[in-house]
């Protein structure tokens, strides 16, 4: 019998298989890409320099000391709760949503012990994230705590998103899904992955779930321990890390359970690991749901500005739109720092020509799935911000849902490789993502290098564009964070790129697949959308 933990090759690889030890180097040498990306953004940022760090920071400093349910209380905007943490890690903001103020103006983090009572919005949610990276920050309450906390969740969402990409090298029939990886990865997932906040590691997990589930439930017959156990810890992190979690991965079963391979469904039904991991799963969520009871995490706090009705908050919500559009590449620091438009362009069309592919290519039900995920993603947040707009305001940021979004992006890419979108033009389509992309990575994080460590004026200049130069400077100092992320995005489009070369158009079907798959896989690109026509029939690959 085939050795279920051994890595099989993509039928793109032109090699009949993969060694473990080939697998392992693959992921540590994409392990240690995000990681450089992700760990530049944490050493460049300041204390609380993204939303709602200091936050979340004091929520994960009192769990660590043990205060795991504080009682509710009004700590901010009518929520939250109060946490006794070291007083260093306790400052005022003062140049936060303030664009043209640099960081120059704010304590830092100190090393001062003394238990001080604090207000914390972040104090009411499931302890489970700042159990994780809270210890650093009560041991060490200064720079050398907080960059190790960072470091941590650094570190959860590289090896997450090291997996996604071992698990797309070996799925990926086409090549197109490691574009899509490239897509999804967006300035903002890092940008809040390199910070003490659960949504970076929620965004890591999500790009991991859907890499691994859509070839789960819908690939062909094959080893698939791998793939249980990513599925299964990725979406035990998604129940856990943020209220929204159970909503994405509801919308993810309606979208991919039904209807299902017979042969996927039988296996995972027998599979004991699947029963395991599906048991934590399902008491995990309801865990989270009896805790946001108990503690109120409904109560978002009231920001609210205006009465509206429900008309004048749909219209106010749709206009949202398009900056959420750009949140999700990428609004940094405290949604203040706007990089020039031509970025966001980039970025949005590369992600809509990858999903109108999607569509194009894809059979009525892959339409259908993409319309749920796209339901999940979209349209759910949508009416939850209009309905509750009058008690909460617009609390709502593209960065929120962004772990379900990515997920129409890369079944999309799926879809096209399932039915016959040709290898030239995955493999063109990659590298054009890294050629174009990758640049605009580096920009983000220079850009709000400049506005952290200068401030932006009303009147920006080329001259102004200098990540050197500033009245603050990170603590490790200003080149180290760009060295480590140039090192980072030359070394993971390099794997993305030469992986792409690996593709062959000899793409014969595994021996497991039906007949009719076989042929439907192997047909020209389009040529599917003719026959599913005039057969007037569904497939669920």
């Amino acid at each position: 019998m085939p050795d279920p933990g051994r890595v099989t090759l993509p039928a793109t690889s032109g090699s009949p298989a993969a060694t473990i030890s080939t697998g392992r180097r693959h992921w540590a040498l994409a392990f240690a890409a995000f990681f450089l990306i992700i760990f530049a953004w944490s050493m460049a940022a300041p204390y609380d320099g993204t939303p709602d760090e200091r936050e979340h920071i004091v929520r994960a400093a009192g769990v660590a000391a043990g205060q795991i349910a504080p009682p509710p209380a009004d700590a901010k905007k009518g929520t939250g709760a109060f946490q006794t943490v070291p007083g260093g890690l306790v400052r005022e903001q003062c140049w936060q949503f303030k664009k043209e103020v640099s960081a120059a103006c704010a304590q830092p983090p100190g090393s001062d012990d003394t238990p001080t009572r604090a207000g914390t919005g972040a104090g009411r949610y499931f302890p489970a994230y700042y159990a994780l990276v809270g210890a650093p920050t009560v041991l060490w309450p200064g720079w050398s705590g907080v960059l190790l906390a960072r470091m941590i969740s650094a570190l959860c969402s590289a090896a997450l998103l090291a997996c996604a990409y071992v698990v797309i090298r070996n799925r990926s029939r086409r090549g197109l899904m490691m574009g899509a990886l490239l897509v999804v990865t967006t300035p903002m997932a890092v940008h809040m992955a390199s910070a003490v906040n659960p949504n970076g590691l929620e965004i890591a997990a999500g790009i991991a779930f859907f890499s691994a589930v859509i070839p789960l439930l819908l690939g062909p017959p094959g080893p698939r321990r791998g793939l249980i156990v990513l599925v299964g810890i990725s979406a035990l992190l998604l129940a856990v890390l943020r209220q929204t979690g159970p909503l994405w991965l509801a919308t993810a079963f309606i979208a991919f359970a039904f209807p299902l391979r017979r042969g996927n469904l039988l296996g995972l039904l027998r599979d004991r690991a699947a029963q395991l991991w599906a048991g934590g799963i399902v008491l995990s969520t309801l865990a989270v749901l009896a805790w946001s009871v108990r503690q109120q995490t409904s109560d978002l706090g009231n920001y609210s500005a205006d009465r509206l009705t429900y008309g004048q908050a749909a219209l106010r919500e749709a206009d949202r739109w398009r900056g959420y559009l750009d949140q999700i590449v990428g609004v940094t620091s405290w949604l203040d720092t706007r990089m020039p438009a031509p970025p966001y362009l980039i970025w949005q069309l590369v992600a809509g020509a990858l999903l109108l592919i999607g569509v194009v290519w894809g059979s009525t039900l892959d339409r259908w799935r993409l319309l749920v995920l796209l339901g999940g993603g979209v349209a759910v947040p949508s009416l939850m911000q209009i309905a509750l707009v009058n008690e909460s305001g617009f609390v709502t940021q593209g960065r929120y849902m962004l772990p379900m979004l990515v997920g129409v992006l890369l079944y999309a890419a799926w879809v096209a490789e399932q039915r016959g979108f040709e290898v030239a033009r995955a493999r063109s389509f990659t590298r054009l993502a890294v050629l174009l992309l990758l640049p605009i990575q580096l920009f983000c994080l220079a850009y709000t290098m400049v506005r952290w460590q200068n401030g932006l004026p009303a009147n920006i200049g080329l001259s102004s564009l200098n990540p050197l130069a500033g009245d603050w400077h990170p603590v490790v100092g200003s080149v180290i964070p760009l060295l480590s992320a140039s090192v980072g995005l030359v070394l993971f489009g390099w794997l993305v790129w030469t992986t792409g070369s690996a593709a062959t158009d000899d793409l014969t079907p595994p021996a497991e697949h039906s007949d009719t798959e076989s042929s439907e896989l192997s047909r020209p690109a389009g040529t599917h959308l003719q026959s599913a026509g005039a057969q007037g029939g569904l497939r669920s690959t």
